[in-house]
């Protein structure tokens, strides 16, 4: 849950708590298997997050 945290802190700044997720929403939304990387990948898809540049 940290690396997920992390990426998504990241790379479109919020975390899981920002998102609204408990540990027990992010464990039940994360496929089995699932890279970190690909789950953020997921979910910024399936809920249209727009990606903020660094400046």
């Amino acid at each position: 849950m940290a690396k997920v945290d992390r990426i998504m802190k990241r790379d479109w700044c919020i975390d899981s708590a920002d998102a609204g997720w408990s540990p027990e929403d992010t464990l039940r939304y994360w496929r089995y298997g699932e890279s970190p990387e690909a789950f953020v990948a997921w979910f910024s898809e399936k809920y249209q997050l727009i990606r903020f540049e660094n400046l």
